[in-house]
């Protein structure tokens, strides 16, 4: 099969097209052929070493952890899933391995695709909404009439936890620029900051709780405010512990890992249309070099998929 791997860290020179053979699922696993990959930030974290103190690899590695396609085989011990399953899946960080044509990977770690979703869109799925969905719900453990920030709402991501926000009847103030902007008020944001032409930190004040997807400058300037009490859930960074108790509220970084739980709540969502996919950016398979780079170098407008 086709694949995408690196023999060594570096930058995008590192990226090699190869042929190696279709992995064999182990009991607890199923073989999926891929239809689509999602490309992700930790992807290119990844390639650079940078993360290579807490997810260190072995060489050859095949990169990419998000995708969608269909089953080809299940393991012995498989007992929900059989071949010609549609799911999408995100794999957990130390395996990896969606750069390719066929992926193994461990049953609680997929679920079905639902029939409303093409298999681009189911791609970006695991990820974006699971990331939201613990964020929010998990580690803010958001209430109904709370104020909420969103910075970087007009990404995959940000534009999940709007509507689950909406959903659970918080009032949502957005960050984005551009075209996001009409995309966040259509999913009905209550205010839209456009952060090129406005300082957000000038205009808000004593929301209940932040949601950083932007990290740096942004959260530094986001802890003054949060109303006492409040929290700072960041996807980027662990916020600042001096700044969390100079303003009397408390922080966290959100790690997203796959949960059959979560995944069952966020299926049905997404199967009776309660929650909607932002359309992804869509190149071949052989242009991961180009996707990855418009990634790390933030050039894209929503999520990259390579398709097969």
């Amino acid at each position: 099969m086709q694949a995408v791997q690196i023999n060594q860290y570096g930058d995008n020179s590192v990226l090699e097209n190869t042929v190696i053979p279709i992995p064999q699922p182990m009991p607890n696993q199923v073989l999926v052929q891929l239809k689509a990959s999602s490309v992700n930030p930790v992807d290119y974290k990844i390639r650079s070493g940078y993360m290579s103190g807490v997810l260190p690899k072995s060489f050859p590695f095949t990169l990419g952890w998000e995708g969608a396609g269909t089953i080809t085989e299940v393991g012995n011990d498989v007992k929900n899933y059989q071949p010609g399953d549609e799911i999408m899946l995100m794999a957990n960080f130390m395996q990896g391995g969606t750069y390719a044509e066929y992926v193994a990977v461990n049953a609680d770690e997929i679920m079905l695709k639902p029939k409303s979703l093409s298999f681009t869109e189911a791609s970006v799925v695991p990820f974006s909404l699971g990331t939201a969905y613990t964020a929010l719900i998990e580690d803010a453990k958001i209430k109904e009439g709370q104020q909420l920030l969103i910075h970087g709402a007009g990404g995959a991501v940000g534009q999940m936890a709007i509507q689950i926000a909406k959903k659970m009847g918080l009032n949502v103030i957005g960050t984005a620029t551009g075209n996001n902007l009409q995309e966040i008020t259509a999913l009905g944001v209550d205010t839209a900051i456009d952060y090129v032409h406005t300082d957000f930190s000038t205009v808000v004040k004593n929301v209940d709780v932040v949601l950083d997807l932007v990290g740096g400058e942004t959260l530094s300037k986001s802890y003054a405010l949060v109303k006492k009490g409040g929290i700072i859930v960041s996807t980027t960074q662990p916020p600042n512990a001096a700044e969390l108790t100079k303003y009397g509220i408390s922080g966290k970084m959100t790690q997203t890992r796959a949960n059959s739980k979560i995944f069952s709540k966020i299926s049905a969502w997404l199967e009776t249309e309660k929650i909607k996919v932002k359309q992804p950016q869509v190149l071949s398979f052989s242009d991961a070099k180009n996707a990855l780079s418009l990634v790390e170098n933030r050039k894209t407008h929503s999520k990259i998929v390579l398709v097969f």
